[in-house]
């Protein structure tokens, strides 16, 4: 052999020993090894703007509803962490139609749930209120709290589906 063949072969046995006795070690003698994980980093969103349409029924208002005219401006996860706002205005349908209330929420939630706490303005019995309630796909519920006569239930039926939350996350190895 010559020189520099020599120092190659000298070169490649012991990156080899180093290497076997590397494995060795480690499978053998309880030594570290390296497994591979995995690390998830960030989330896509959506923001989504809607309008919707819907029918309100009061606690003791009687059995004709009020129609709900509203929009949603929400921002989707792909883990379905959902929050946003609402605004909706509720057009009383008894005796003739007449403004009946414009209120202004927060939701925060998952895509499918959100809860709901909001500020509004009865023109009906002429007092501001605050909304507590949840949302769920086609159905809202909760209360208005007023000054006078107290707490009203109410239950809402529209057309605001469940939100889409985007897919996919980045995942590094």
């Amino acid at each position: 052999m010559k020189g520099n063949d020599m120092k190659a072969a000298f070169l490649a046995s012991a990156l080899a020993g180093l290497f076997l006795s590397t494995v060795s070690t480690a499978a053998f003698a309880g030594g570290t090894q390296y497994v591979p994980t995995a690390t998830t980093i960030g989330h896509n969103s959506r923001t989504d703007t809607r309008g919707y349409i819907g029918l309100n029924w009061t606690w003791g208002g009687g059995y004709t509803p009020a129609l709900v005219l509203g929009v949603t401006h929400i921002k989707v996860q792909s883990d379905g962490d959902t929050s946003g706002g609402r605004m909706a205005f509720h057009l009383n349908l008894l005796n003739g139609p007449a403004p009946g209330k414009l209120k202004l929420s927060y939701l925060n939630g998952k895509e499918d749930v959100q809860g709901e706490i909001g500020v509004g303005y009865d023109f009906i019995k002429s007092a501001p209120l605050l909304g507590l309630g949840v949302n769920v796909p086609y159905l809202s519920a909760g209360a208005d709290v007023f000054m006078n006569p107290g707490v009203v239930p109410y239950a809402t039926l529209n057309s605001q589906g469940k939100f889409d939350k985007p897919q996919g996350k980045t995942t590094i190895y």
